[in-house]
């Protein structure tokens, strides 16, 4: 718990466009941005464009097998590749729209046609430019920065050790839905990161997790003898519940592999700023994307996984499977989007963070730090 009020970020961070820029500079053309599942490229010339503020990237998978990332942006005069979100590459080849220049899977240049190349010119310097992309279990993440400042590998080590047990690289993709919401990225994840709301916002969930009814994140943040503290590897869920669902009960497998313990529990959670966050069920895993499309809004892509036989059998209910976590988002869609109207106040200059409200301290101070600013201790 937080001892005393602490200062927000100040409100026009949330809404400036001058400061948003600073934030893509800082931030999001710097950071490891988990984007895609490798599943979603499952042929060669498979692809996807993915937006990050105002630059595209575009992803593809190979001849070869592997992926590839590069900018949306032909080398001749800057048009834009593709046209289309995603889909399949004719004949393995990146055709520009424009122009006809013509690359391989790989981003090299093949053709400059109905001219003859001039003196000079050298195809091998022509080549896509490429955008660093590695995979960790299943997850495409990429970097916009020429030379990465940190490893991938350094930063999921610690967020993610609690999903070891989980067969993440082996997860079919059992539906995906996008959805835009009316704010800026940073209001979504202070919202992720409190359940100071979560008495006014999601009834529902509260009585699926009678802790979030207290507006608390966390047992600990109980008093000493609570009722609602659940004993040492206790569930967090309500009495007979066993997964997110709207009933709490669930008609599909757990997952093997997970301890006793991980199933009482009844979620785990992985955050990975700025761009994701993981939550692992005894049935099913859920990520959702977030990525900036402008200073005051933002694209969510939210991914349901199974494992592939569970999938592929009979009896699989995708609407129960999503049912429950799509209404948390649109939810949470709901309030941010106002959260977001009420920051344009001229009287407004930053909130006051309540004492539940410690993530969303951490979250600022990540955020400061990136940006050159002291953090608040």
């Amino acid at each position: 718990m937080l001892e005393h009020p602490y200062p927000t970020l100040p409100s026009t961070w949330y809404f400036d466009a001058g400061h948003h820029r600073r934030e893509l500079d800082a931030i999001w053309w710097q950071e490891w941005l988990c984007v895609a599942r490798e599943s979603e490229f499952a042929q060669p010339g498979d692809f996807r464009i993915v937006r990050v503020g105002g630059q595209q990237v575009l992803i593809t998978r190979t001849t070869s097998g592997s992926l590839r990332a590069f900018h949306n942006t032909c080398r001749h005069r800057g048009s834009l590749l593709c046209e289309t979100a995603a889909g399949q590459f004719a004949q393995q080849r990146i055709v520009c729209p424009y122009h006809a220049w013509t690359y391989s899977l790989e981003g090299e240049l093949l053709r400059t046609p109905r001219k003859p190349d001039a003196e000079g010119f050298g195809a091998e310097d022509h080549s896509l430019y490429p955008v660093l992309l590695e995979t960790w279990r299943g997850y495409v993440f990429i970097n916009l920065a020429e030379q990465a400042s940190t490893s991938l590998a350094s930063m999921i080590a610690a967020d993610c050790a609690a999903l070891a047990r989980w067969p993440l690289e082996k997860l079919s993709l059992a539906h995906q839905e996008a959805h835009t919401v009316e704010c800026n990225w940073k209001v979504f994840w202070e919202n992720f990161l409190e359940c100071y709301h979560c008495p006014n916002v999601h009834q529902d969930l509260c009585r699926l997790v009678p802790l979030y009814g207290e507006g608390l994140n966390s047992p600990d943040d109980l008093p000493a003898g609570s009722p609602l503290r659940p004993a040492p590897g206790g569930s967090r869920l309500r009495p007979g519940a066993v997964t997110w669902s709207p009933d709490g009960l669930t008609e599909l497998p757990t997952f093997p592999g997970i301890t006793d313990a991980e199933r009482a529990v009844g979620m785990t959670f992985a955050n990975l700023w700025p761009s994701v966050f993981i939550v692992a069920h005894v049935d099913y895993v859920r990520s959702v994307h977030v990525l900036p499309l402008g200073p005051e809004q933002t694209q969510l892509t939210v991914n349901w996984m199974l494992l592939p036989e569970v999938l592929s059998s009979d009896g699989v209910d995708i609407a129960r499977l999503t049912a429950f976590g799509r209404q948390v988002v649109l939810e949470d869609a709901r309030v941010c989007a106002l959260n977001q109207q009420g920051l344009h106040s001229l009287r407004h200059r930053h909130g006051s963070l309540a004492p539940q409200e410690y993530d969303v301290l951490a979250f600022d101070n990540w955020v400061r730090k990136r940006l050159g600013e002291s953090e608040i201790t």
